[in-house]
C-alpha cells in the first residue's frame, strides 16, 4: 500500500517537476520505499485520466462517504480499479476496502461518464486518450563520449533498426507497424553521436543511462556546443551551467573519443542549489577531469584578465530567457475535484418547490507543466507564451550583457549566444545589439557565417526583418521551431573575431558601463521614465519568484539600473537648496564613461528604440565617491 501513499504524497507536492520529485529528492526528504519508474508511471498514468476520474469522484460523492480518503490517493486508487486489467496492486486491506466497497457505484458512474463523453467501450476510450497523450516529439538521446562511443553504445540496441527519417520514429511511437516492429533509431545529421528514439522507450531504466553512458538531451540543447566545436586544446567557459547538459556536451567534445587532456571546461553556476546538481551531473558523466565547477559563482562579475580566465579560448552563453518555446513532456498538474449536479441536490422539499441545482462546473482541461524538456536532468524555464514587454525588455538587456562581458575576454575568439524562446527581442534582436556595442567594435567581433559553422546545412535561419535587414546576420542565426523540428523552440547565434589580443583592463570596467540599445517595439519610447522604473520593478519581482521556485531563472541585477529617456531636455541650472524646505532624493547621476550605443544601421520603419543604462560597481570607488 506504500506505493499509492507515496505517489499521493509525491503528487501533492508543489516545488519543481514531477519527474525532479522523484528522481532527484534532496537528502532532507523521506526516501522512497517504492520503485522511482513505477511511481512515475502511475501518478502520469492517473493524471491522463483525471477529469473522468474526477467526475466520477464527485457523482458517486465517494470523499463524503469514506472521510479518511484523500483527493489525490483517491485518484491513484480509482485510476487502478477502474482502468487496469489486475485493479489496485495490494492485498486486502483498509484502502482497498474503501474503493471495493462501493465498486457497483463507482462501475456505474465511470459507464455514464464513458458513454457521455462518446465512448461505446473502455478500449475505445483508453485508445483516444493514449493518441491524444502522446508526445510530439521523440526521445533525443546523446551518447557520452566521455564514457562510451556510438559503435559500443548501438551494441546494446541488437533488436533496434535504424530508420532514414524522424517521421519514420514517430511512426513507430504511434504504434504502426514497421520492419522492426517499433523498435527503431534514428542518427542526427546535424549533431555527432546524437540518437532519437521513439518518445515511449524508457532510457532510465537501462544500464546505458545508468551508467551515464548517455544523455537525455533535446535536440535544440545540443547544437550551441556542436556549433561552438572548441579544438581540442581550448578552454571554454559555459557562463551558465546547471544542470550540467550542454557543460557535459562541451567537455565530451574536447576530452571524449581519444581528445587530448590539455583544454578544459569552467562551469560557472550562480545559485548554490543548481550548482549541487551540476556537479552530480559532471560526476555521474565521468566529466571531473575535463570541468571546473565554479559553485556560487556569478560569470558577470569574473575578471577576464585574470590568470585562469585569460586563456580561455570560447564561451558558451545560454542564459535565462522567456522560455517560451519549451515543449512539454506530457505531464499535468492536479485539478480540483469540479461540481457536478448529484441525486441528492434534486429532491423535493416537502411542500415546497425542488431545491435549486448546483452550478454544473465543466471540467477542466488538465494542465501541461514542463516535465525537464531537457530528459531526466533537463532544464526548466518559465513555459508562459504572453510574457510582458517590460520583462522581455529587461532579460534582453541581461542577455546582452553577458554577451559583451563574454566579449571582454582577451583570448576569446568564439561565442555561442543560445535562448529556448521564440520572440525575436531575446534572440535576432540581441545580436544585433551586441554587435552594436563599442567591445564588439573595437575587438572585431562579427557573427560567424552560415558558410563557416559546422551546422551551415540546418534550414531554419533568422529573420531578416528582426535583423534591420542584413541578410547575412539573418543567415548566421540559427532557429528551431518547436515540435516542427524535432524539439523545443530555440534560437543560436555564434561570434568570432581574429587577431591578437588588445584588450586592457581599464577598457574592460569602461565596457561593462556602455550604454546598450535593444530594438523593443512601437510605443516603447512614449512611456516616461517613471513607468519604465515601475516595469523593471515588476519584471525583476515576477524573475525573482520563478526562480525561487525552480532555480532557473535569473534573480536581476544587484546593481542600480535605470532607463533613460530617449531624447534627454537640457537641465537648467539648478537653484540652491533651502534649508527650511524638505527636498526628495535627488536621482543618482550617470557614469561620465556611458556613452549612447551607435544606433543599429537601417532599423526598420516601425520600430522605435529603448536605451537601457547598467551601471555597475566594478571599478573601485574614490573616498571622495564613497562620502558621497
Amino acid at each position: 500500500m506504500s506505493l499509492y501513499i507515496e505517489a499521493a504524497s509525491i503528487l501533492n507536492e508543489t516545488s519543481g517537476s514531477l519527474r525532479s520529485r522523484i528522481y532527484h529528492r534532496p537528502a532532507s526528504s523521506p526516501q522512497l520505499k517504492s520503485p522511482p519508474a513505477r511511481l512515475y508511471a502511475l501518478i502520469i498514468e492517473t493524471l491522463k485520466h483525471q477529469e473522468i476520474l474526477n467526475e466520477v469522484i464527485a457523482k458517486s460523492e465517494l470523499l463524503k462517504l469514506e472521510r479518511k480518503l484523500t483527493h489525490s490517493l483517491t485518484l491513484l486508487l480509482l485510476h487502478d480499479h477502474l482502468l487496469t486489467k489486475n485493479g489496485i496492486a495490494t492485498s486486502p486491506g483498509p484502502l482497498r476496502t474503501q474503493i471495493e466497497s462501493h465498486k457497483a457505484r463507482l462501475s456505474s458512474e465511470f459507464t455514464r461518464a464513458r458513454l457521455k463523453r462518446g465512448f461505446g467501450t473502455t478500449a475505445l476510450y483508453l485508445s483516444h486518450i493514449a493518441s491524444e497523450s502522446a508526445p510530439k516529439i521523440p526521445r533525443w538521446v546523446r551518447v557520452n563520449t566521455l564514457k562510451c562511443s556510438l559503435t559500443s553504445l548501438l551494441t546494446q540496441f541488437p533488436d533496434y533498426a535504424k530508420v532514414d527519417t524522424l517521421e519514420d520514429v514517430m511512426t513507430a511511437a504511434k504504434g504502426i507497424k514497421t520492419k522492426a516492429g517499433g523498435r527503431v533509431y534514428y542518427v542526427d545529421p546535424y549533431v555527432k553521436d546524437l540518437l532519437a528514439f521513439p518518445p515511449g522507450i524508457d532510457i532510465t531504466t537501462m544500464p546505458c543511462y545508468i551508467k551515464g553512458e548517455v544523455i537525455l538531451q533535446d535536440r535544440s540543447s545540443c547544437l550551441p556546443a556542436a556549433l561552438l566545436d572548441p579544438p581540442k586544446e581550448a578552454w571554454v567557459v559555459d557562463a551558465t551551467s546547471a544542470p550540467g547538459n550542454k557543460t557535459t556536451h562541451a567537455a565530451a567534445i574536447l576530452h571524449g573519443a581519444g581528445g587530448s587532456r590539455k583544454g578544459g571546461v569552467i562551469a560557472y553556476e550562480k545559485d548554490p542549489r543548481r550548482a549541487e546538481i551540476l556537479k552530480r551531473m559532471v560526476t555521474r558523466a565521468g566529466g571531473d577531469v575535463a570541468i571546473t565547477v565554479r559553485p556560487g559563482e556569478d560569470f558577470l562579475k569574473a575578471r577576464p584578465k585574470s590568470d585562469e580566465l585569460s586563456r580561455v579560448t570560447h564561451l558558451l552563453l545560454d542564459p535565462s530567457c522567456s522560455g517560451s518555446g519549451i515543449v512539454s513532456r506530457a505531464e499535468y498538474s492536479l485539478l480540483p475535484i469540479p461540481e457536478f449536479e448529484t441525486k441528492t441536490g434534486t429532491k423535493r422539499k416537502r411542500g415546497g418547490k425542488p431545491a435549486a441545482k448546483p452550478a454544473v462546473t465543466a471540467p477542466a482541461k488538465p494542465a501541461v507543466i514542463a516535465d525537464d524538456a531537457e530528459g531526466a536532468d533537463g532544464e526548466q524555464e518559465e513555459t508562459k507564451q504572453d510574457v510582458a514587454e517590460a520583462r522581455l525588455h529587461s532579460l534582453a538587456a541581461f542577455q546582452t550583457e553577458m554577451i559583451q562581458h563574454a566579449m571582454t575576454f582577451p583570448s576569446a575568439r568564439k561565442i555561442t549566444y543560445s535562448t529556448c524562446s521564440i520572440h525575436a527581442i531575446e534572440n535576432e534582436q540581441v545580436v544585433m545589439a551586441a554587435l552594436q556595442t563599442k567591445v564588439a567594435k573595437r575587438r572585431g567581433w562579427r557573427v560567424l557565417g552560415r558558410e563557416e559553422g559546422v551546422l551551415s546545412e540546418w534550414e531554419r535561419r533568422g529573420l531578416d526583418e528582426e535583423c534591420a535587414g542584413d541578410h547575412h546576420v539573418a543567415q548566421a542565426c540559427i532557429r528551431a521551431n518547436p515540435i516542427e523540428d524535432g524539439g523545443i523552440g530555440f534560437f543560436l547565434c555564434g561570434f568570432v573575431r581574429e587577431g591578437e589580443d588588445d584588450s586592457k583592463e581599464e577598457d574592460w570596467v569602461e565596457e561593462r558601463k556602455e550604454t546598450v540599445e535593444v530594438t523593443v517595439g512601437k510605443g516603447k519610447n512614449q512611456k516616461g521614465k517613471k513607468e519604465e522604473k515601475v516595469e523593471k520593478a515588476q519584471a525583476r519581482e515576477e524573475e525573482e519568484e520563478e526562480y525561487d521556485e525552480k532555480g532557473e531563472e535569473w534573480g536581476g541585477f544587484e546593481e542600480e539600473e535605470e532607463a533613460a529617456p530617449a531624447a534627454p531636455a537640457p537641465k537648467k541650472a539648478a537653484k540652491p537648496a533651502n534649508p527650511a524646505k524638505k527636498q526628495a532624493p535627488r536621482p543618482s547621476k550617470p557614469s561620465k564613461s556611458a556613452a549612447p550605443a551607435t544606433p543599429a544601421a537601417s532599423k526598420p520603419a516601425k520600430q522605435t528604440s529603448s536605451i537601457i543604462q547598467r551601471k555597475t560597481s566594478l571599478a573601485p570607488k574614490s573616498k571622495k565617491q564613497k562620502r558621497k
